[in-house]
């Protein structure tokens, strides 16, 4: 396979990843509270890709050069996006959720327009509009509450700027080290927040399954996953792993049919049908 087709394959891997995660999560979180599971989950990634790059012989040490853009990385992409993509999720909904956020994507491609790194066509710019409809019809529809769109909205975009940055970046370093100590600083950043969430609310009783759901979250849905997605970008393009993360939520739905019961109806194969075609108009002749 060329370099854009292998670009491709990991950022649909990574969106099946984290179309997955929320059956594992919404287990998980009924013991342990959301920031603090996301702290975890990103001091299990790094140990994880630290000793992925120990065993293969890769150098782990961070050079000089990428601290600014990993600190930018770890602070925005990791920390603050996911913990905007709680909170927006909690107060507007997870129908709204799955709809701004799946958004961030088309920030990526903006960016890459107008700063000049790709040339994006208007036939791109309809496919992925006719995408998003589709993840519109799978995710049904959300309240509005104005507070949790903000929130979301701020989730989108500052994802989309993580794609931005990483995809730039591991276009010349290894996508596993700048994964890696992004994980750290998000999981750092975090840190302080939780012994407040802690003290509101505990954790509970950590079975052997819900430290098994936490290494799955740190190990597959983080350091894996995340590692995938910047390779995506770097090799794909934004258009193109734009589409691919329209993925997520077609594999949230069958797998929460399939896992837990939840029934998919008209809407579901709407939204896939939108999304198939959105992908069909959007791809580079």
């Amino acid at each position: 396979m060329s370099d854009v087709q292998r670009g491709f394959v990991a950022g649909v891997l990574a969106s099946a990843i984290w179309g997955g995660m929320y059956v594992v999560s919404k287990v998980v979180l009924e013991v342990v509270p959301p920031i603090t599971l996301v702290a975890i989950r990103m001091a299990i990634a790094f140990m994880a890709m630290l000793l992925y790059l120990r065993l293969l012989g890769r150098d782990w040490r961070l050079p000089r050069v990428l601290w600014g853009r990993v600190l930018a990385m770890g602070l925005v992409g990791y920390a603050l996006s996911i913990t905007a993509q709680f909170i927006g999720t909690a107060l507007a909904g997870a129908a709204l959720g799955s709809l701004i956020t799946t958004a961030s994507p088309l920030v990526t491609v903006a960016l890459a327009s107008l700063l000049g790194l790709e040339r994006v066509t208007a036939r791109a710019w309809l496919g992925l509009g006719i995408a998003l409809l589709g993840v519109w019809a799978l995710s049904g529809s959300g309240e509005a509450n104005l507070p949790g769109i903000l929130w979301l909205l701020l989730a989108a975009l500052t994802w989309g700027i993580l794609g931005l940055i990483g995809g730039q970046t591991v276009r010349r370093y290894d996508p596993a080290l700048v994964s890696a100590w992004a994980s750290l600083v998000g999981g750092l950043a975090l840190l302080p927040l939780v012994p407040g969430e802690l003290a509101r609310q505990p954790v509970g009783e950590v079975s052997l399954g819900i430290a098994a759901g936490m290494l799955y979250l740190g190990v597959v849905s983080t350091a894996v996953a995340f590692t995938l997605w910047v390779y995506a970008v770097a090799r794909a393009g934004s258009v193109l792993s734009g589409i691919a993360f329209f993925a997520q939520p077609a594999v949230g739905a069958l797998l929460g049919w399939a896992l837990l019961g939840e029934s998919l109806g008209l809407g579901f194969a709407l939204g896939a049908a939108l999304l198939v075609a959105g992908a069909l108009v959007a791809r580079p002749r």
